[in-house]
């Protein structure tokens, strides 16, 4: 069954040439498209539960009920619905905000339909896709806020010994690669296993960190010292 999609975006334009490319995709199906937030979370609500999108594509920027707002709204009525944020914006605050909304990926306007499609698929495999240049944004953003404060009487943070939160070998190399912006795919070959194997361990990673996306895993991992 092809994975189901809804898009909230404003630009019109942008509307028509996604409903376009999209329709060339046989695995994704971009049921519904929405210029408001408002009208989105009115226009879900209105279809079957079995049958509403199970990934939102989220622009960030909207008129009225903002992308960060409409995310938390979209976890608190529809929990089965992932939102995959979409942006032009790579504003460390914005991140955050849309990633401690419950945002599960974050994704740039000008990638290609493709990679777009690859994170989509992501995403429903269970994964928290996040382009490259996010991801240094997010560790960048991380290292700042995570920092102690510099001064003669601050002791010096001791990093928590992998150890204490089990994570194996192999498990700390997937997580290195994480904190690297690498995919599913780059990881599964710089380590030669395969990419369901990477999304396994992905997933024990996320359960002994107790978190429950990518960006939250980088988080916890520079903060805890783990890598």
């Amino acid at each position: 069954m092809p994975i189901r999609v809804a898009f909230i975006e404003d630009n019109a334009s942008l509307r028509k040439r996604f409903e376009q490319q999209f329709a060339l995709i046989d695995d994704i199906d971009l049921m519904a498209t929405f210029a408001t937030a408002e009208g989105a979370l009115r226009g879900i609500g209105k279809i079957p539960p079995e049958e509403r999108p199970e990934i939102v594509l989220m622009d960030i920027e909207l008129p009225g009920m903002s992308g960060v707002e409409a995310t938390i709204a979209v976890r608190e009525l529809y929990p089965d619905t992932d939102v995959l944020m979409f942006t032009v914006f790579e504003d460390e605050e914005k991140i955050f905000r849309s990633i401690q909304a419950g945002a599960a990926g974050y994704m740039l306007k000008d990638d290609p339909i493709a990679k777009v499609a690859e994170a989509i698929r992501e995403l429903h495999g269970g994964g928290s896709p996040m382009s490259q240049s996010i991801a240094r944004t997010v560790m960048s953003f991380v290292r700042t806020h995570s920092r102690p404060a510099e001064t003669p009487a601050a002791p010096p943070r001791t990093p928590v010994p992998p150890v204490e939160l089990e994570l194996s070998g192999r498990e700390l190399e997937i997580l290195q690669g994480l904190v690297e912006g690498k995919n599913y795919n780059s990881l599964a070959d710089a380590l030669t296993i395969s990419p369901h194997t990477v999304k396994t361990h992905i997933k024990n990673i996320y359960k002994k960190l107790h978190v429950h996306s990518r960006a939250l895993a980088v988080r916890v991992a520079l903060e805890r010292g783990l890598v």
